[in-house]
């Protein structure tokens, strides 16, 4: 008896935690922070920036990226753009040789090899010491002009910062992608504000470069691992709110979506894994963090059914047992119900169309939590690299 109602609330707790408690607590926090700092200014002298682009079989895409990055606001002496081209099958690298041709500081660089994490690990090996910010951004986003301006400004707000990331935003595509990417923007906006961001994303992001020499082989998402490093290494990750992205490549329909969420969950479970035994060696606030992103990932997906199961055991054991499972669904209701206002209120201060916007639906709840637990019973078995099929393209 004791330990089973003991268990019951252990999970009631770490679910209430981790899809209530936390984004409540970092909403409070961010709240008692002080007003807004002072604008910054750039410095007279510009920071060289590097900007890798990894590219394979994008002929559809690489002429938009091009004239993308060609309307960034930069002071061209500091910046150069390197396309990290390998091996591609179309007429990709012959359009980006084209189209640069007349661009001093556009370059092609031929990496001889496929996968992302290959290709920047060859940017890395190959541009070392020249820059002072290092720039990752993927072929199918489109940025702000300022994001580079806005970056700069970030790393030299704070000299603890050793990653940025942009806000992206898909383009086009299925609602259930859109809801699901605008609050994660504001979660990884929120851990910014109050400490460090979890994660900052693929399409666009920059990094100092002392704090990297090689992404690791096995390594799927980029993205994830530098956040995490730095992050474990007592520099701080920030999510610049106004350096706005579009990402033009996302799924359409519920099979791609499937696909799509199934890759990065295994992704993100391959760096969850990788840095756990620092975990004595983390600091107190991203200790909490990577912990609550542990839980959110590996164990909620089979802590809410068996949590659900359990409370229906409990109300059919008797009265007293009944009215623990009572209390348990009460608790729960009342804190979804919490954070759904106070994640209303969010959205409102973050996207223009935040009246309407809703909370997403039980059904993406459930695929996710779906996705989620394939991605745990296959993660022994199943293994990915860098170099996959691209969503809407055959290609790999």
């Amino acid at each position: 008896m004791f330990t089973t109602t003991s268990v019951y609330f252990v999970l009631l707790f770490l679910i209430l935690w981790c899809y209530c408690g936390y984004l409540i607590l970092l909403m409070i926090l961010v709240k008692l922070q002080p007003g807004k700092k002072k604008e910054q200014i750039l410095p007279n002298h510009l920071p060289k920036i590097s900007v890798f682009v990894p590219c394979f079989n994008e002929q559809n895409l690489i002429q938009k990226k091009i004239d993308n990055l060609n309307s960034l606001k930069y002071e061209e002496s500091r910046l150069n753009v390197y396309f990290l081209h390998g091996e591609s099958t179309d007429k990709t690298g012959d359009i980006i040789g084209g189209a640069i041709s007349e661009t001093q500081n556009f370059h092609l660089i031929e990496t001889r090899c496929t996968g992302k994490i290959n290709q920047l690990n060859y940017g890395l090996l190959h541009c070392q010491g020249e820059a002072e910010i290092i720039v990752c951004t993927d072929v199918d986003a489109i940025l702000s002009e300022d994001v580079l301006t806005l970056f700069c400004l970030a790393f030299q707000n704070d000299k603890k910062v050793g990653v940025v990331g942009a806000n992206i935003s898909p383009l086009a595509g299925m609602q259930m992608e859109d809801y699901f990417w605008r609050d994660q923007n504001i979660i990884r906006t929120l851990e910014s504000k109050v400490y460090t961001a979890s994660i900052v994303v693929a399409p666009c992001y920059a990094f100092r470069p002392y704090l990297l020499e090689q992404f690791p082989k096995d390594c799927v998402a980029d993205d994830i691992y530098i956040s995490f490093k730095a992050n474990t290494e007592n520099y701080l990750t920030k999510y610049i709110t106004e350096a706005q992205g579009q990402e033009t490549r996302t799924p359409n329909d519920l099979g791609e979506f499937f696909v799509h969420k199934f890759r990065k969950g295994n992704a993100y479970l391959i760096e969850l894994f990788r840095f756990f035994y620092l975990l004595p060696h983390m600091t107190g606030w991203w200790k909490i963090i990577y912990l609550t992103k542990f839980f959110q990932l590996a164990i909620m997906p089979w802590a809410v059914p068996f949590f659900l199961l359990s409370t229906i055991s409990l109300a059919l054991s008797g009265l007293s047992l009944f009215q623990i499972s009572f209390f348990g669904l009460l608790a729960l209701l009342g804190g979804f119900m919490a954070t759904f206002h106070l994640l209303k209120r969010e959205r409102r201060k973050y996207y223009t169309d935040g009246e309407s916007f809703q909370l997403p639906n039980l059904n993406l709840f459930i695929l996710s939590n779906i996705i989620l637990i394939v991605v745990g019973i296959s993660y022994p078995f199943y293994k990915q690299n860098s170099s996959y099929n691209k969503i809407g393209s055959d290609n790999c």
